[in-house]
């Protein structure tokens, strides 16, 4: 999976991590994908959580690497 941009926001643990992502998010462009980078497993909850409260965001894969998550954020 390709992504325009990606964001590395381990070792910020959650919620502390999520304004941070939806800042970022706001700044991209319609189409555009975002690989977000985290190690806090509650991310894994929260985030796809918060996002199915924007609707201009959709969470299209997530992907656990060792202790690494990998998200992939499409802005709508």
């Amino acid at each position: 999976m390709k992504a325009s941009e990606t964001l590395d926001l381990r070792g910020f643990p959650c919620p502390g991590n999520l304004p941070i992502l939806l800042i970022k998010l706001e700044t991209m462009s319609a189409g555009e994908m975002l690989e977000l980078i985290v190690d806090d497993v509650v991310a894994l909850d929260r985030i796809p959580m918060a996002l199915k409260e924007e609707t201009e965001f959709e969470l299209v894969r997530s992907v656990q690497n060792n202790s690494n998550i990998h998200l992939f954020i499409k802005v709508k």
